[in-house]
């Protein structure tokens, strides 16, 4: 009995003992960049099993052992940290740093699971939702501008439609598209589908960059791989409800171009001195118009309103994690008649059957109604309204628009009131859905299956309203439906194994994808009545119809090995075969496949101990892929059923087909280094070279062949750079949650033609001012201006190279001709097309909530035609008209160096002088918020978050381009819709 009782009381002083010593632990996690909390972070105390997650409110519990232990702090997209807990502490409240910090902790998706990017022997630069979202555009692409070294996002128009261009190092194709693979959570999509979902829905952005990342994707990725990972809710973490909202205002994002106009007094001395009117008439003339109208400010509306609001619910229970959005966006554009609404639903779910299945589905729709204004490019009712005499008005004394009537003295009735009556309409219905069913028979090995959907409803209605007083009771509609649905489906099966320290993976999957586009469309005139506007209601002798349709299909398998030796040294070896219906029948079928290593040199002996050498990772790969972007039947002798023989219907051939006509191929080599110094330095370094052949180029025919066209296999472009990414720590305070990061990114990047067809040194595209030459870059092509003679006010141009004159530029002092030719007096200008400096340049900042974004993106060597210039700067042959304030540069008297020559002669031919230097700084972004500190919310007992921020875009503009926007990207800019600058504020509430 004695020997019972001390055993239960050593039992009770240890189980004592034991509840003294431990203790619990609590605190919140939340966001370096932002301070708002964060869910489903893993709080683990170093080298044990023993941890806990964050809940929605991004706090945790954890019972610990009393004395000093660490704590390790880890979540994707998110910085790792480990703190060390005194002894008898009972709370620790962390801020993680982004992963635009450490990558390593961003999962790269694709096929088969993720794999992190320290342990990736691809090129991938990932950005995350906090660049995209909360942007004032529709576009997500928009806001990825100078963040990606070597990726070019170009917004061409201030459309609220408007997509992106993109390129990723260089232009990579001269005959096909050199756009990117677009992936959106593993499924083919177009950059529409993107403009027409929620940028708010995005968790990352992933830019697949050299052959090891891209060649597994085969088809298609010869010009990279973006990859859009939506959110997904987190299991064990309570639900967490995000309102947003947020307004701003629009305007040209520079007016420069605008303002630059002559005044009614300039005007009208000008064309005095052209000997149009006398200075009687002019008084006479202005007397009667005594007006000094600015055109712009009545075509450009001013601070035209977007507005977005946001409505998401995230979280998950039990084995199944959720994330369910909707949002609304409606944005007007600064031309009337322009505007974008978009509304969006998307849910998201992720479920954990068992122990060996997991499934996933997807949904996201989405309708948006687009307004577009069709007096576009050179129309004189359009952006060359401008031309307009400033003493006319679109106003009467009394401040009433001429609106239906026509304009006293111009004759013509307003450009507002011609757009109102041709209305352009385009309505979307857009459905995005995914699936996948993931199982794991045994440890290791998981088969997964995926299907997707990206498919559009559109309706097109265009018309010129019967009440047009341009034409009464003549009214014209235009109706066009089409159907577009692409499909998806791949299966894989990866197995993964270790013999000792050999790691290995091994992949292998099938694909399958195929679209189809189906469209039809009607069409009449002489509708009587606005109110009465439908087709069946036109006259019946003179309607229209017309339908479309073109399918394609893509077949693939695929396989991938990786290899690494005690996570130091890595390698990786992917093959792909694919089948497209594109291509003729002889050459339907290519292989791709890629090679690349890794070596992470700071795990080395002799690196581990260098404390300024914090990371240090190498990595090369070579391989190809492929380019199929041009239309479903080039490869096939098409024929058109509108021929009429004899009276009768009949077909005839259109076009002459090509059965050899195959893939456009590329090899791309890579090598670079990663590199991190004093822990606060990140630097990213990588060289590539790239070379594309069998081209899939439109070679020129003979006519007598009956084709000016064929699509054709031939011709090879090189083109080679450097990628620099650059990320440093000014200062960090974790106490005040305190940080200062600048960045920069930097593309060069030089493109070559190396082979051309039908043994040509070069060839002018017609109707361009584009060359290619052989062993020279892409360039431009036209009459080389010399400058005005001083002694006669005579143009002068320089005259060309016998022989080859498109490829040597010739600017001889002596050899120069007042007379005009454009065929004649073409040459390589040596000005090229494409912009060789590319990139960004910011700072991410904060202070106890507070948090500053600034983001400038550049272009350096970007040249572009001023065709606008053409129009504005001719005084002599668009006479009467309006003109630039440049035309009073004049010659007027012998020894005058003048700008333009003597009134006798056309003043702006198209030559050299309309290529303009295009490059530009643009702050592109600037964000300033506030983050309601903890104390004020938890009164609120709801709300767990709150944050009022201040957000522009394109505030400034700095470039020497004399035109609307320097950012088209175009060989030749007319008439352009300029990018807006756009500033508002926002409001985001977490309960």
């Amino acid at each position: 009995m004695k020997k019972l009782l001390q055993s239960l009381f050593v039992l009770m002083f240890v189980a004592v003992t034991a509840m003294a010593q431990e203790r619990t632990v609590t605190g919140t996690v939340t966001a370096k960049q932002d301070g708002l909390p964060i869910p489903g972070v893993t709080v683990r105390i170093k080298d044990t099993k023993i941890g806990s997650t964050t809940n929605g409110n991004g706090q945790y519990s954890l019972k610990i052992p009393a004395g000093s232990v660490q704590l390790e702090f880890s979540s994707i997209g998110y910085m790792p940290v480990t703190r060390t807990l005194a002894a008898g502490a009972s709370s620790v409240n962390i801020s993680l740093e982004g992963d635009n910090k450490d990558l390593d902790e961003v999962v790269v998706t694709g096929y088969g699971s993720g794999r992190r990017v320290s342990s990736s022997v691809g090129s991938v630069a990932t950005v995350s939702a906090r660049t995209v979202e909360n942007k004032p555009v529709a576009n997500a692409f928009d806001a990825l501008q100078g963040k990606v070294a070597g990726l070019q996002v170009f917004t061409s128009s201030g459309e609220p439609s408007q997509t992106a261009s993109i390129r990723l190092h260089g232009v990579g194709s001269l005959g096909a598209s050199s756009a990117p693979l677009f992936l959106l959570d593993g499924i083919q999509v177009d950059e529409s589908s993107i403009l027409n979902m929620n940028p708010n829905d995005i968790e990352a952005v992933s830019i697949l960059k050299d052959a090891s990342s891209t060649s597994i994707y085969g088809a298609r990725a010869a010009n990279g791989v973006v990859y859009v990972t939506t959110k997904r809710g987190r299991i064990g973490s309570d639900a967490v409800i995000t309102v947003q909202g947020q307004y701003s205002v629009a305007n040209p994002a520079s007016d420069k171009f605008y303002r630059n106009f002559l005044n009614t007094a300039q005007l009208s001395q000008l064309q005095i001195e052209q000997g149009l009117r006398t200075p009687a008439a002019t008084a006479a003339l202005l007397a009667q118009y005594p007006n000094d109208t600015k055109w712009y400010d009545y075509y450009y509306k001013k601070d035209v309103p977007t507005y977005q609001t946001d409505v998401t619910v995230s979280g998950g229970g039990g084995k199944t994690a959720y994330y369910i959005s909707g949002s609304f966006y409606q944005g007007e554009g600064n031309r009337f008649r322009s505007g974008f609404d978009r509304y969006t639903l998307r849910s998201n779910l992720t479920s954990t059957l068992n122990n060996y299945i997991k499934i996933g589905l997807n949904l996201s729709g989405g309708s948006s109604d687009t307004e577009t204004n069709g007096l576009a490019t050179n129309d004189t009712n359009g952006p060359l309204a401008l031309l307009a005499q400033p003493w006319f008005s679109p106003y009467d004394a009394n401040g009433n628009e001429y609106y239906g009537t026509i304009i006293p003295g111009w004759g013509r009735y307003s450009p507002r009131y011609i757009a109102d009556n041709t209305p352009y309409n385009r309505n979307r219905l857009t459905f995005n859905p995914t699936g996948f069913v993931e199982i794991t028979p045994v440890k290791n090995l998981t088969i997964k299956s995926q299907g997707g959907i990206d498919g559009y409803i559109d309706r097109e209605t265009s018309a010129r309203l019967a009440s047009d007083v341009r034409f009464p009771g003549a009214g014209t509609l235009s109706e066009y439906y089409s159907r577009r649905i692409n499909k998806t489906v791949t299966n894989t099966i990866e197995y993964k194994f270790s013999l000792d320290k050999h790691n290995f993976t091994v992949l292998g999957g099938q694909e399958y994808v195929d679209g189809i586009t189906q469209e039809f469309g009607a069409n009449t005139s002489r509708l009587p009545n606005d109110n009465l506007f439908i087709l069946q209601n036109g006259d019946a002798s003179n309607r229209g119809v017309s339908s479309f349709k073109s399918e394609y299909t893509f077949k693939s398998l695929f396989g991938r090995l990786e290899y690494n030796f005690n996570n130091k040294y890595f390698l990786d070896a992917s093959v792909r075969e694919d089948k497209s219906s594109r291509f003729g029948a002889n050459k339907q079928t290519a292989t791709f496949w890629s090679v690349g290593g890794m070596w992470r040199a700071k795990q080395e002996e002799f690196l581990r101990n260098v404390e300024w050498l914090t990371d240090l990772t190498v990595r090369a790969s070579t391989g190809t892929s492929g380019n199929s972007s041009i239309g479903n039947y080039e490869s096939l002798a098409t024929a058109a059923g509108s021929s009429n023989y004899n009276g009768l219907p009949g077909v005839s051939q259109n076009a002459p087909g090509n059965p050899d006509l195959g893939w456009e191929k590329q090899q791309k080599t890579t090598v670079g280094f990663k590199a991190a110094f004093l822990n606060k330095i990140r630097l990213d370094v990588e060289f590539y070279y790239r070379e594309t052949s069998s081209q899939l180029i439109n070679v020129p025919q003979v006519y007598t062949t009956g084709y000016s066209l064929v699509r054709t296999n031939i011709g090879a472009l090189q083109n080679k750079g450097v990628d620099i990414t650059l990320d440093f720590d000014v200062y960090t305070n974790d106490k005040h949650n305190a940080f200062v990061t600048p960045y920069i990114t930097a593309n060069m990047n030089r493109n070559k033609i190396t082979e051309l067809f039908q043994g040509k040194n070069y060839y002018v595209n017609p109707g361009t001012g584009v060359l290619w030459a052989i062993g020279e870059p892409v360039s431009y092509v036209y009459p080389m201006w010399a400058g005005v003679n001083p002694s006669n006010g005579l143009p002068q141009w320089y005259i060309p190279n016998t022989g080859d004159a498109s490829v040597q530029t010739r600017t001889d002092a002596n050899a120069v001709t007042s007379s005009f030719s454009a065929a004649n007096l073409q040459q390589n200008t040596g000005i090229q097309r494409y912009a060789w400096l590319n990139g960004g340049f910011g700072v991410n900042a904060g202070y106890e909530g507070i948090f500053l974004n600034i983001d400038f993106t550049y272009s350096k060597g970007k040249y572009m035609i001023n065709n606008d210039r053409y129009f504005f700067e001719n005084p002599t042959t668009f006479s009467g008209f309006n003109q630039a304030t440049t035309v009073l540069d004049y010659w007027k008297t012998p020894g005058q160096n003048a700008t333009f020559p003597n009134l006798t002669q056309q003043f702006t031919q198209f030559d050299s002088r309309l290529i303009e230097d295009a490059s530009f700084l643009r702050l592109k972004n600037l964000q300033l918020g506030y983050n309601l500190p903890k104390s004020i919310l938890e009164k609120t007992k709801a709300i767990k978050g709150a944050k009022i921020f201040f957000l522009s875009r394109n505030l400034l503009t700095f470039t020497k381009y004399s035109g609307p926007d320097p950012e088209v990207d175009s060989n030749l800019a007319l008439g352009s819709n300029p990018n807006t600058k756009q500033v508002g504020f926002g409001l985001q509430l977490t309960f």
